[in-house]
């Protein structure tokens, strides 16, 4: 009885030891993909030395970080008022699963979101050539607009 306990307490490690060794080299790859995604839209250099684009992006939290360095770098934001770049946002951090996605009626949110939506298929074209698993559709609906003309009316 001691010896079976003992044998299955060394199989139990041993396989406890597989998997994190699985886990690691799962996450490596996943690491050298995104490190791919950063070169390519040009927020780290060949030796992966953050430019200004990566500083930016390492310093948000609360939305897509990529997507909203691109936004920013792009100079998207120019152009709208404080109401449309409120409105923007709200795109980046409502995540309803219920979502309609339709675009804004009013022609002043509609063009940003419209905008927005292309960047966000640049950034998900760029991280599916990197090998980074995703579904484009799925992370273009992720930016839902179905709060855009409230928050610009709150403000």
């Amino acid at each position: 009885m001691f010896n079976t306990k003992k044998q299955l307490k060394n199989e139990i490690e041993e396989i406890e030891l597989e998997i994190k060794k699985t886990s690691k080299m799962i996450m490596s790859t996943d690491l050298v993909n995104m490190k791919r995604v950063m070169r390519r839209l040009d927020f780290v250099d060949k030796n992966d030395v953050p430019h200004l684009k990566g500083k930016v992006a390492a310093g948000l939290s609360a939305a897509d970080e990529v997507l909203v360095t691109e936004l920013i770098f792009s100079n998207f934001f120019s152009d709208l008022d404080a109401h449309q770049i409120a409105a923007v946002m709200s795109c980046l951090v409502y995540t309803d699963n219920k979502s309609e996605g339709k675009p804004p009626k009013d022609d002043s949110l509609a063009i940003p979101f419209m905008k927005l939506q292309e960047t966000a298929a640049k950034v998900a074209t760029v991280m599916i050539e990197s090998n980074i698993e995703m579904k484009k559709e799925e992370y273009l609906q992720k930016f839902a607009p179905d709060m855009m003309e409230i928050t610009q009316k709150w403000c």
